[in-house]
């Protein structure tokens, strides 16, 4: 579970970049419809890096 925390997390911060950068070329490119299609992956990417982090901290791995 810890691994699949680790791969949320970079999901969630691959998702909400690239969102922001596509998002914004798009918006001042002045294709506004692909704009709000992008710039609406932002939070679904906050969501996933969240959950990645809160599985992280709570299935790390035990030290014996």
């Amino acid at each position: 579970m810890h691994r699949f925390g680790v791969v949320m997390l970079v999901a969630g911060g691959i998702l909400t970049v690239l969102g922001l950068a596509v998002g914004f070329a798009t918006m001042f490119a002045g294709k506004d419809e692909l704009a709000k299609l992008f710039l609406g992956i932002v939070p679904l990417g906050f969501i996933v890096g969240f959950t990645g982090i809160a599985t992280t901290l709570l299935f790390r791995p035990h030290k014996r």
